[in-house]
């Protein structure tokens, strides 16, 4: 099951998903006349982990009927079951450089973090050929850096990531 696709039912069952920047989803039961729960989120989920409840909160799902509760959990579990890699319909990408930067010989070196001011793009690179701990890009937010930096260079960069929950 794709990310889009379970929080589509999460809305089909009276629920709302809301992403945040660490890729977290933070689900809130709605009341029976379909406003947000104001003691705020029942559960939350890492969907790019292959275990992906993070957080409970139990007691928020009381007063809710059981074939609710139920089709929420068999709808974690499906997505539970579905590989993290089809969870996710965008592709993700690494960057990648050769430089000299242990010595004269040139070694491929990963982006590993970076630094974005209004007008310059700063990126920092791991140890030689250490993929491990690279930063992932969707192909949106490689064309968003191409505003600071020119396309072409980072097209030159961009390779396909692995996926690290298999």
């Amino acid at each position: 099951m794709k990310i889009d696709e379970f929080k589509a039912t999460l809305n089909q069952l009276a629920y709302t998903a809301t992403d945040t920047r660490s890729g977290i989803i933070s689900v809130y039961t709605h009341n029976y006349w379909g406003e947000d729960d104001a003691n705020g989120w029942c559960f939350q989920l890492a969907p790019a982990r292959k275990t992906v409840i993070v957080k409970k909160q139990w007691d928020k799902l009381d007063g809710m009927p059981v074939f609710c509760v139920r089709d929420l959990l068999n709808l974690i579990t499906e997505l539970e079951k579905t590989p993290v890699k089809e969870r996710f319909p965008e592709k993700k990408y690494v960057l990648s450089a050769m430089r000299c930067a242990e010595g004269p010989v040139p070694v491929k070196q990963y982006v590993d973090a970076m630094n974005i001011s209004t007008n310059n793009v700063e990126f920092h690179f791991g140890f030689s050929n250490e993929k491990a701990n690279a930063m992932e890009f969707t192909q949106k937010e490689l064309d968003d850096l191409s505003d600071f930096f020119p396309k072409d260079a980072i097209d030159a960069m961009k390779e396909p990531a692995e996926d690290k929950n298999e």
